[in-house]
């Protein structure tokens, strides 16, 4: 067991934040290069109360406030549908050399070790995960949206820079296909994109993600998108190159800012 905390604590100190801003006029324009890192712990929760409970005592500690103050860490919770975990916490920094900064920190908080306890306590630590990734390419993330579609994708060896080619290519065709007032409102409020796993990648390569503010839209259009021609098209031109290994949902629950509300 103490060798399970011991993993828990240092994935959790080798983590990341994605922040890329980009408008929704052009896809194949507007998709900025990587600037950040971020990373995925996976959970399956035996206790949601604890777990959740757990999370907010370090984050309500001084020593938590300073480490994400002077890091610019940000943490995020969300329940998972559809794959083996029940929860995620995302954990990130602007870049690898606040990354660095940022461990010093976590580690030196004694409210760490009491979190990591806890949640050790409120898991099943056998079926823990994380994964280290960064964005190959954003749109529209100008907020995080409360429900995302993530697809875990495969791709071969070399073959990411012809995906994503295709992948911006695809959604052209698909806002200017037909029902363009439907498709544009979707793809132009959606926040989406392809993040690449550095870590952690032996099922998965990539992710391919899809965020709204609205669950019942986002189902509806991703229904939509995926029985679309241009998607048919699109899965021809691409599955040589890549695998669909899993979709899940994703909720986000709880957001911990950098910024705290005054007192």
């Amino acid at each position: 067991m103490l060798a399970r905390k011991i993993t828990i604590l240092g994935a959790i100190l080798t983590s990341g934040v994605i922040s890329i801003l980009t408008p929704a006029s052009s896809h194949a324009d507007d998709a900025e290069e990587n600037r950040g890192a971020g990373e995925f712990h996976y959970f399956r929760v035996t206790d949601p109360i604890g777990f959740v409970t757990a999370i907010d005592t370090h984050y309500a500690s001084d020593c938590a406030a300073n480490w994400q103050r002077t890091s610019g860490a940000n943490v995020l919770l969300a329940e998972v549908s559809g794959d083996q975990a029940t929860h995620m916490i995302y954990v990130g920094y602007p870049n690898y050399r606040k990354m660095a900064e940022g461990r010093v920190l976590f580690r030196s908080c004694a409210e760490t070790s009491a979190m990591i306890e806890t949640i050790s306590k409120t898991t099943d630590t056998d079926s823990y995960s994380n994964v280290i990734f960064e964005p190959v390419m954003s749109f529209n993330e100008d907020s995080i949206r409360k429900y995302y579609v993530k697809t875990d994708v495969k791709i071969a060896a070399a073959k990411e820079a012809d995906y994503t080619k295709a992948f911006v290519e695809f959604l052209a065709d698909y806002i200017n296909g037909v029902n363009r007032d439907s498709r544009a409102s979707f793809l132009n409020t959606s926040h989406h994109g392809i993040n690449r796993v550095l870590f952690g990648n032996r099922d998965a390569s990539h992710y391919v993600y899809f965020g709204s503010t609205d669950l019942n839209s986002l189902i509806l259009n991703m229904k939509a998108m995926l029985s679309s021609g241009e998607y048919t098209s699109f899965n021809q031109r691409v599955e040589a190159m890549r695998i669909v290994q899993n979709s899940a949902l994703m909720e986000v629950i709880k957001a911990y800012p950098v910024e705290r509300e005054s007192k």
